[in-house]
């Protein structure tokens, strides 16, 4: 979904409300991503902010078993309508507020590649479809839980001389 600039432009305030909803194959072929987003022209910066809703298909890291998890995500993000290189010079210091996505005059902003990334950048690192989840025998018998390589057990017999 693409939202053309002059529609926000052209609305009252400003400030256009988006309801969106698609289904992400990669997610859950089932269940839709919603998203509740207001996209308001601050100047020459474009702020779109509100909540994603996303219920996620996922295997878990310990027992590989497949999991459903319901994300949250509270997001916000600028773009800028015109390209911000002509602003600054060739170094300039980052602030909290300094990330901002150019456009360089593009005439509509990508909803359903934005809200992508927001679900993409808040999935966790390590997967667990429970807190007391152990892993399976399948999992943990190709765990080793000596790793010492064998090259390096010379560095054990070093004796540093104190002065």
């Amino acid at each position: 979904m693409k939202i053309k600039i002059s529609e926000i432009e052209n609305s009252s305030n400003k400030t256009l409300k988006i309801d969106y909803s698609e289904i992400y194959e990669e997610f859950n072929k089932e269940v839709p991503v919603k998203a509740t987003l207001n996209a308001q022209i601050i100047g020459e910066l474009i702020k779109i902010s509100g909540q994603i809703d996303a219920k996620l298909n996922l295997t878990c890291d310990l027992c590989l078993k497949d999991f459903t998890k319901e994300f949250n995500i509270d997001v916000e993000e600028y773009y800028a309508k015109n390209s911000l290189n002509d602003q600054y010079g060739q170094e300039f210091e980052v602030k909290e507020n300094s990330f901002v996505e150019d456009l360089n005059g593009k005439d509509e902003i990508d909803i359903t590649d934005f809200i992508y990334q927001s679900i993409i950048l808040n999935i966790p690192n390590k997967l667990v479809c429970d807190i007391n989840c152990n892993g399976s025998e399948k999992v943990n018998q190709y765990l080793k839980t000596d790793f010492t390589d064998p090259r390096l057990e010379i560095f054990k017999t070093i004796k540093i001389e104190k002065e």
